[in-house]
């Protein structure tokens, strides 16, 4: 029960920040993948089911955040999200370099394949050379958003001390 709720805060919270925070002209106006991040710690650290859901609501709301039709981003998050669980007993889950690794990749992809269903169903018609930049421009914020989000994350959830929380909950 605390951690659907904490998920449902941070899901919310990762919205606005992403909304929020600025683009940048010189990088084709990307976005900090800031929904992304949560999707891959979540994808990284908890169940497989958490994962999911986790995946398919950021999805959502990042294609409420712009005019990209709903369940593009939902099913690349949830592409991506299990690539990161089926991975992670070979990384090191709380690592720096894992996170910058799968934030740079992550978004790289999902903006990359985004891209190419956009322009296939007819929605964009920026030029390739814009296109571009901004797949490259993401790929580079995601390496420096994801770890961000990963140490708050990880700060969150300890200061929290909601494993022992949900182990309780369980057992009673």
């Amino acid at each position: 029960m605390y951690f659907m709720i904490l998920m449902f805060m941070v899901m919310i919270s990762a919205t606005l920040l992403q909304a929020l925070l600025p683009g940048f002209a010189f990088l084709g106006h990307a976005r900090f993948p800031v929904l992304l991040g949560v999707v891959l710690y979540y994808a990284l650290h908890n169940k497989l089911w958490i994962v999911i859901t986790a995946a398919f609501a950021a999805g959502m709301l990042q294609d409420g955040l712009g005019f990209v039709p709903l369940g593009y981003s939902a099913i690349l998050f949830c592409v991506v999200a299990l690539v990161a669980a089926k991975y992670r007993q070979l990384v090191l889950s709380d690592a720096a370099i894992t996170a910058l690794f799968f934030g740079g990749i992550s978004s790289f992809m999902v903006n990359f394949v985004l891209y190419l269903l956009l322009r296939t169903g007819g929605y964009v018609s920026c030029s390739g050379t814009t296109a571009l930049v901004r797949i490259l421009g993401s790929g580079l914020l995601g390496i420096i958003t994801v770890p961000v989000v990963f140490i708050c994350m990880k700060h969150l959830y300890r200061a929290l001390d909601l494993q022992e929380k949900e182990d309780a909950n369980v057992r009673a």
